[in-house]
């Protein structure tokens, strides 16, 4: 007899399926260029800006001051960064710089937290196997998206990365006729 799924399940697969495609895009990009690139950082940027904007202006979570600094993290990262010559950088703006990329980088799991808690409310009622079932999602998928992306030359070709319109990886392989 089939089993119907329950609505923890559909709830744990719904935040599941996007915190693992993203974290693999991250991942393998990290893997096969040393970088997390722009359009990844803007989409969190973009997502923490919404979820920012929507607790201030009805009553969605989250309410707390501290979750709505923390939601900020990558906007100020952003403006430090606009406002960053990269051209023309001195030690004091690297100092700067770094020093936003860090605090971004450690409030990283916090902003995460924060909007798929306040995207989907019911992820904090879910059992605790749905739970750990979607961080184990987005850690594997993560790891996977990094083993695939250093060995990128194992299964993918220049062209496919000149096709997408992206940079070249350092080793990857030719394809078909190329010279």
């Amino acid at each position: 007899m089939d089993q119907i799924p329950t609505a923890s399940d559909r709830a744990a697969l719904l935040i599941a399926v996007p915190s693992a495609l993203l974290a693999f895009w991250i991942g393998f990009n990290l893997g096969a260029f040393d970088d997390i690139f722009f359009d990844q950082v803007l989409a969190v940027w973009v997502v923490a800006t919404i979820v920012l904007v929507a607790s201030l202006v009805s009553n969605l979570p989250p309410r707390s001051w501290s979750g709505r600094l923390v939601l900020l993290v990558p906007t100020v990262w952003l403006i430090v960064a606009t406002l960053i010559d990269p051209g023309g950088r001195s030690g004091s703006t690297d100092v700067l710089f770094i020093i936003t990329m860090v605090v971004t980088i450690v409030t990283l799991p916090f902003i995460g937290w924060i909007l798929v808690t306040t995207i989907n409310p019911d992820f904090l009622g879910l059992p605790h196997a749905n739970k750990s079932a979607v961080i184990a999602a987005a850690l594997v998928f993560f790891l996977a998206g990094w083993v695939l992306g250093t060995a990128n030359d194992q299964f993918l070709t220049c062209d496919d990365f000149k096709v997408s319109g992206s940079d070249l990886p350092a080793g990857c392989t030719p394809g078909p006729g190329s010279q």
